[in-house]
């Protein structure tokens, strides 16, 4: 399967997508590099899910890293040092399929006209960009994307609660045992 061919489902109304959300949107303390920078967070999960859904993956940008997204993905998708027998495309090639999706569902944290960062205070956006998108909106907050500077991934295993197995091709990140079962209309891209 190639990226221009994911698979795509709307999770907002599945109630196993749903119970998901309900089991890993709860507030995190993390930090990247020393603890007295933690910050407090609440990952999101996609609303938007692959293939037949039974890995997760997170994905964070490098600017708001150690904040994440969580992605439920397809069980064939492969991910960097990965045993080989993946049969999906490898997670960093579809990165930018997967950013879209999420600024489509939390909204971006970039001005559409000269890339300044709307997470910075509006008197240090205007220094730079006189836009309206720059001059008289607000500063985003997360969960918004600010995707500038590219973004790093990883599997992640399944919360309690849910049936899952090692996965056979990663050191981590488990596979949930049964798939539910897919909403009637997905969409190829």
């Amino acid at each position: 399967m190639s990226a221009g061919t994911l698979i795509r489902y709307d999770g907002t109304q599945d109630p196993f997508h749903q119970r998901l959300k309900k089991a890993v949107e709860k507030r995190q303390s993390a930090y990247l590099w020393v603890p007295a920078d933690a910050i407090s967070f609440i990952p999101r999960l996609s609303p938007v899910f692959y293939g037949d859904g039974r890995a997760l993956f997170t994905i964070a940008t490098i600017n708001q890293r150690p904040a994440y997204w969580i992605i439920r993905a397809c069980s064939t998708w492969t991910c960097g040092l990965d045993c080989p027998g993946g049969e999906g495309p490898d997670f960093g090639e579809i990165t930018d399929e997967i950013m879209i999706d999420l600024e489509d569902a939390f909204g971006r944290g970039r001005c559409g006209y000269s890339r300044e960062s709307l997470f910075w205070p509006r008197r240090e956006r205007i220094k730079n960009c006189q836009c309206e998108e720059c001059s008289e909106r607000g500063m985003a907050r997360w969960p918004m994307v600010d995707d500038d500077g590219g973004c790093s991934w990883s599997r992640l295993d399944w919360p309690k609660g849910f049936d899952a197995i090692s996965n056979p091709v990663a050191w981590d990140g488990s596979l949930l045992v049964v798939p539910s079962a897919p909403p009637a209309e997905g969409r190829a891209d």
